[in-house]
């Protein structure tokens, strides 16, 4: 993959990692309500982005390098971790200001997945 690919993968990355964010409301709405989500001030929504946006790009950007080389293990990883960093993001939220670092560390998997088939591959070449 060129630098060029590399940079396509990267800008897909930051834009798709709004996942996270989005899957954090719906969980608030399931939870709550539309009632609980009206109480939601303004000021929890843009932190809400600013912490959940960054905080999806790690999963993001390990699936997608991960779809480049094998679909199937990318589906299972999204299907997999996704539900659980959501539940990493909140977690995190509710004990400490270190969400970024739960998150990471549900992500981790797809990274280890992501490295086994490169080296699975590098070897057949």
């Amino acid at each position: 993959m060129g630098t060029s690919g590399f940079a396509r993968v990267l800008v897909r990355a930051i834009l798709f990692a709004l996942w996270l964010p989005v899957a954090v409301l719906v969980v608030s709405l399931l939870r709550f309500g539309f009632e609980g989500m009206v109480t939601m001030d303004a000021m929890s929504f843009v932190q809400l982005v600013i912490l959940g946006w960054p905080s999806g790009i790690p999963l993001t950007l390990a699936v997608l390098l991960l779809h480049r080389r094998v679909q199937l293990p990318a589906y299972v990883c999204a299907i997999v971790l996704a539900p659980l960093s959501v539940l990493a993001f909140i977690l995190g939220g509710l004990f400490g200001p270190f969400v970024l670092v739960y998150v990471v560390v549900v992500s981790l998997p797809a990274w280890v997945a992501l490295g086994i088939v490169a080296l699975l591959q590098s070897r057949r070449s």
